[in-house]
This record gives C-alpha cells, structure tokens and sequence, in this order.
C-alpha cells in the first residue's frame, strides 16, 4: 500500500474545544474515515491554541533583561519575556529570533509565535506534546475502536538551509525512530550510525499540506506510512540525541569552549 496524505481542514480552533471530536467528525465529512494503522499529524498550534496556551502581549511585565535582548534582535521585549521563561537556555540570537534549548531540542524563541493568532497575541508550545499525543491517541481509540499513531508536530530551520521543516514534538502509538544499524547497505556494507527519524520524517511531509498561512489545516492523516506501531509509552527522549554525540551541538559547542580557554 503506497503512503498517501489527506490534510484535513478545520474551524479556527479555540480554547476547550475538542480536538478530537473535531479531528473525527471532519474525517467522516471529508470522506477520510480513519483506521487502524493511520498516522494522525496535528500541528502543535492547533493543540496549543485548545490546551489554553495563547497569551496577550499586554499581559506580560518585560524584564530588563528582555529589554536588553529585545533591543538587539528587534524583537517586542514582551516576546522576548515569554522566550526567556520558556527556555533552558538562550544561546544567542539574529534578527527577529532567538536561538534556544527548550525540553531539549535547539528552537527559535523557544517554540513562541505570533502568527496564526489575534494581533497582540503569542501561542506558546503545549505543555506537555507528549501527554498530550498519547491523550489524543486513547480519546481516538475510545471514540472510534481505531488504533492510530499520532505525532504533534511544529516547524523549525535547520543550520545553514533557507526555510522551515517539520519535526515531531510529541509521539503516541508509533516508534518515533527506527535504528537501521547493523543493516547493509545495496553492497553488502552494514550501517554504522544510521537511525531514521521517522517522526521527523511524517511531520515534514505533512508540513507541505498544512503550511504556515491560512491554509486552515492543522491535521493531515497519513495512510499506508512505514511505522512500527506500539503500545508502549513513547517518550520524547526516544528522539533525543545526547548533546555530545550531536554532530553540530557537540562541534560548535566543543570549539566555543576552545575558544573561551
């Protein structure tokens, strides 16, 4: 069975709502009845935006600290205040962005955005994407009897390429990432350090359908994709490179310390 993607169009999402309900009634709408197998992509926004994570910009006091940073990167110091609480750590940044560790993972502005919502607004991650995924994936089960995968998914750059990809936040019901070390290669040759980022791989093709615009489509179902299912508890630590094995993280940081000695 080929792999095949059906976006799914929805409402403008609000607080409270019901996702799930919402991702089930549209797939029976639009003629996408889910199965088993299915893997369901829903942008992090989307579960962001009925988890309750929008915030007004007026609400938040700016530090001095923001201030500074803000005046740097020409970023609104309130934005800058959100980032700064969402992250581990600030690394640096360029115009109109920060480069930040959040929950592990090296982001712009620790996730924040202020596209797709209200002027004056920012939306931050959801609080947990990984409970939250295999919350989704037992409420699906318990509605429809359909074992499904499901990966909330948000967009990123990645060092030294021009635009945006997508990458898996959060996974529930699927193996996030298949190591193929051991395997051989077409001439006999067995793999070394080769691990597939399936996640990361299924987000980035959803990414193309849902687009960062009005496109209005925060969830595309994908059929017929090569996962390895499972019922045990995916963590998001199971995608997590170990920052001294990480080919840019470890050689960067390795020659900043250099550079600083």
């Amino acid at each position: 069975m080929a792999m095949t993607l059906h976006p799914l169009r929805t409402k403008i999402l609000v607080e409270g709502d019901n996702l799930v309900s919402i991702i089930i009634e549209e797939s029976e709408k639009q003629n996408i009845p889910l199965e088993d197998g299915d893997v369901i992509v829903i942008a992090s926004k989307a579960v962001a935006r009925v988890e309750g994570r929008m915030t007004k910009l007026e609400n938040v006091k700016p530090s001095e600290k923001a201030h500074r940073i803000a005046k740097k990167t020409e970023l609104e110091p309130e934005f800058v205040e959100l980032v700064i609480r969402e992250s581990e750590v600030i690394y640096g940044g360029v115009f109109r962005a920060l480069l930040t560790l959040k929950n592990n993972v090296l982001q712009a502005n620790a996730g924040i955005d202020s596209s797709n919502v209200p002027e004056g607004c920012a939306i931050l991650l959801p609080e947990n994407s990984t409970k939250s995924a295999h919350r989704i994936r037992n409420e699906i089960h318990q509605k429809t009897g359909r074992r499904v995968g499901v990966i909330i998914a948000d967009s990123r750059t990645q060092p030294l390429r021009l635009g945006t990809t997508g990458f898996a936040l959060g996974v529930a019901g699927i193996k996030p990432v298949i190591d193929e070390r051991g395997r051989k290669d077409i001439y006999g040759k067995p793999l070394r350090i080769t691990r597939k980022a399936v996640a990361d791989n299924l987000a980035c093709a959803a990414e193309i359908l849902m687009g960062e615009g009005n496109e209005q489509t925060p969830v595309v179902i994908i059929k017929g994709a090569p996962t390895e299912t499972t019922e045990e508890y995916v963590d998001e630590s199971q995608m997590i490179i170990p920052r001294e094995e990480c080919m840019y993280f470890g050689t960067l940081f390795k020659q900043a310390t250099a550079i600083k000695t």
